[in-house]
């Protein structure tokens, strides 16, 4: 199984407009509509997103063009978006909305999960199995997209990073 990690796009909230569920601007539109371009033919068995507005937002011209639903998965919404939460609290629900992943979608099935920076280093170390607090973390740029790889290496599990945080369909932006 390929899990694609991705950041939302540039959002209202990203160029301080102080608002409690941010749309994407003009740029994060944009940075979809490139995104989805760039990931057209990928082979992948869903699509999922944080609930929050500019996480459906950037999954949408992606969704629009493969004719594949959305599915909104409320695990994966940014850190604090519903009161404050225990570091702890985060990495257990991280770790929680991996398993839930690969409970559902199996090993042989990619899936693509449109989420937030903050909630995003915490989803990647769960899927790669760091169990490090707040001294590392994985950068991630609005529309990044990160590829962890979860394979049999002579019949025994292991995870691989493929890629990490990459914006290469932004180029020409």
């Amino acid at each position: 199984m390929d899990l694609y990690i991705i950041r939302h796009g540039e959002s209202q909230g990203n160029v301080g407009q102080n608002v409690d569920d941010p749309q994407l601007t003009e740029l994060g539109q944009k940075q979809a509509e490139l995104l989805a371009l760039r990931l057209r033919n990928i082979k992948f068995d869903a699509i999922l997103s944080s609930p929050l507005t500019r996480a459906v937002q950037t999954a949408t011209p992606l969704a629009e063009l493969r004719s594949t639903p959305i599915t909104v998965m409320d695990d994966i919404y940014e850190v604090g978006t519903y009161g404050d939460e225990t570091l702890s609290k985060v990495q257990e629900r991280a770790k929680n909305a991996v398993a839930k992943i690969r409970e559902k979608y199996g090993d042989k099935e990619n899936v693509i999960a449109f989420a937030h920076g903050t909630f995003n280093n915490h989803f990647i170390k769960a899927a790669c199995g760091i169990t490090s607090g707040e001294d590392f973390n994985f950068c991630q740029e609005n529309t990044g997209v990160t590829i962890v790889r979860f394979i049999l290496d002579n019949g025994k599990p292991r995870v691989k990073l493929e890629l990490a945080n990459c914006g290469k369909h932004l180029e020409n932006l």
